[in-house]
């Protein structure tokens, strides 16, 4: 036998040597797979949750905006030129509305895809905005006093 022949490995040899390798290998395969986390499913229970948590999300905005759109904190403020006074709901969709445009009052009719002007003032009338501090305080103590007054009653039964 020659020296190259004895250095050349035979098939049988290579997969003699390589049948130890590959069972180490499968086995670290095998126990990585046991130790690693699976990958969080997605079951329907926890898509409802997802669902149910965006649709009061967007509904607590559209809610927030529509009451606050209602309020009249949203809106121009025209260069405090123009000033709504006062508003009454006349019924489910109309209003008349007191205006103040610089020194002037107008009253509208607000209804659905229509405003019309019901009246120009020629005096303007005072006293509406904010109240005035006294009578304010003075409410309070009225309520106060029949909250009392009530309380007192409900004691008494």
């Amino acid at each position: 036998m020659s020296l190259s022949k004895a250095l050349v490995p035979t098939r049988s040899k290579i997969w003699r040597s390589l049948v130890p390798i590959v069972g180490v290998l499968t086995a670290t395969a095998a126990t990585a797979a046991q130790q690693a986390p699976a990958a969080p499913s997605v079951d329907a229970g926890s898509l409802l949750r997802l669902i149910f948590g965006l649709a009061v999300v967007i509904a607590a905005i559209v809610g927030l905006a529509w009451m606050l759109r209602r309020m009249g904190a949203v809106g121009g403020s025209g260069g405090g030129q123009l000033r709504v006074l006062a508003g009454v709901a006349v019924g489910q969709r109309e209003r008349v509305v007191l205006l103040q445009v610089g020194d002037q009052q107008l009253l509208l009719g607000v209804a659905p895809g229509r405003v019309q002007t019901l009246h120009v003032l020629d005096k303007p009338l005072d006293g509406l905005g904010t109240p005035p501090v006294a009578s304010a305080k003075a409410q309070d103590v009225s309520f106060a006093e029949r909250l009392r007054r009530a309380m007192q009653s409900q004691g008494e039964k």
